[in-house]
């Protein structure tokens, strides 16, 4: 088979797994809608560094060490699916906390502007409110959004069963380096153009404003799956 005819097939063998909704799907969605376009992007950015990683180490070889050790396999997949478990916990827990609606009148009845009722004056226009002790910058909230990305892939079973199976097989050990370094390449460029692709669509005040709605319920199912299939992950050798 030809170079070309063999990246061909490495990137059909790969789009359908990457486009399945999954994991990271979830986790880049619901940030992109809940949360800032920023975060998603980064969020995208972590499973799409993780996903390179994971090509690497299965196109040259490397993978070959769970194979040789059964106990480190086993630690892996109970690991992942606790950790698939813990978020869909988490999104249950969020959809407790979305529960609760603010009165909108206990912060004082509407008065005419500028009157004895007014409770607080605005600030002068060159007073600067302090910055809150706790409040990361954004920098570190980046920085914190994509290691939670690379921790999804990582952990993604998903993942773990194309790079561990299906990648292996559709790129044989005795392809030459290069050609095995450009599905690597083609991969990333995949992964990216769809995890970026989530993340900005999510984004967009029309789906935050329809996600914003229905969170809620859909915090509960996507937490019920995560559940689910962290659990039968762990469970099931």
């Amino acid at each position: 088979m030809s170079p070309a005819a063999t990246l061909g097939t490495v990137l059909l063998a790969y789009l359908p797994a990457a486009i399945t909704p999954g994991p990271n799907f979830v986790l880049i969605a619901h940030t992109a809608a809940t949360g800032t376009r920023r975060a998603a992007v980064a969020i995208a950015l972590g499973v799409v560094a993780a996903g390179g990683l994971l090509a690497a180490v299965a196109v040259f070889g490397l993978g070959g060490v769970l194979a040789r050790t059964p106990w480190l396999a086993t630690a892996l997949r109970v690991a992942c699916g606790g950790y698939l478990a813990w978020l869909g916990v988490r999104l249950w827990w969020q959809a407790r906390g979305s529960g609760a609606v603010h009165d909108p009148g206990s912060r004082g009845s509407p008065s005419a502007p500028g009157g004895p009722s007014d409770p607080v004056a605005p600030p002068h226009q060159d007073e600067v409110a302090p910055t809150p002790p706790n409040q990361e910058s954004a920098p570190a909230r980046r920085g914190s959004a994509f290691r939670r990305g690379v921790v999804s892939n990582l952990t993604n079973p998903k993942a773990a069963a194309f790079f561990g199976s299906v990648l292996t097989a559709t790129l044989p050990p005795t392809e030459p380096a290069a050609v095995r370094a450009a599905a690597v390449a083609l991969i990333v460029a995949a992964s990216a153009g769809w995890h970026l692709s989530v993340a900005l669509l999510f984004s967009s005040p029309v789906t935050q404003r329809w996600y914003a709605r229905a969170e809620p319920a859909l915090n509960r199912v996507v937490g019920s799956v995560l559940v689910v299939l962290g659990l039968t992950l762990a469970l099931t050798p």
